[in-house]
């Protein structure tokens, strides 16, 4: 009888080099996947406080709390080395009726019946009352429009973005919170020095 013999081909057997290689493979894609994974979850942006060490764009803002802290607290205020000062860019009329405490006034509009018109000179106003660009500031406005535009106006003429803190909600907002000097305000059913305080205290 005649026998047939049938050859197939089979794949040769990996060598331990290429298994080696195949684990070594599957290793980096796991520490890929891992640095992903922690990059994915990496902490939030910086506060002000120390954002001095990142590379900024644009200026960054801060609440009403944290500019009470800046001007008042720990974090010096006008005269003191490195101290924050605040820059008041509403109206001489507005900045007169009522200002935070050792405030600088360079306004950055005129208010007209047609809304607010930029003036020209803002820019040079304040290089000329800070020369070297090198002062630090809360920067603020009635609500908020005002000092927005006053920061780019700044930023643009080469300020560095982190000397110039824009308050959110402006003056009109701190002034909910805080007295000029920085002292918090009484609250409706908070006590205060004088005795308790009744929900018709305004």
């Amino acid at each position: 009888p005649c026998i047939r013999l049938t050859l197939r081909r089979t794949a040769p057997m990996p060598s331990l080099a290429f298994l080696s290689a195949v684990r070594l493979g599957s290793a980096h894609l796991g520490a890929v996947s891992r640095f992903r994974a922690a990059r994915a979850q990496k902490p939030a942006a910086p506060s002000h406080r120390n954002r001095t060490s990142v590379t900024m764009t644009s200026a960054v803002s801060v609440t009403v709390e944290e500019a009470r802290e800046l001007l008042f607290g720990d974090g010096g205020g006008k005269g003191k080395p490195g101290g924050f000062v605040y820059l008041d860019v509403r109206t001489s009329k507005e900045f007169h009726e009522q200002h935070v405490v050792d405030a600088v006034n360079i306004p950055v509009a005129d208010m007209t019946p047609n809304g607010p018109q930029p003036l020209k000179g803002f820019v040079n106003d304040v290089n000329r009352a800070f020369p070297g660009k090198s002062q630090t500031f809360v920067v603020g406005c009635l609500s908020g429009a005002r000092s927005e535009k006053a920061v780019a106006l700044l930023v643009a003429d080469g300020w560095p973005p982190t000397n110039l803190l824009d308050l959110q909600g402006g003056f009109r907002k701190y002034n909910n919170e805080f007295t000029p000097d920085g002292k918090p305000r009484a609250k409706p059913g908070v006590w205060k020095d004088n005795g308790p305080v009744t929900w018709t205290d305004s």
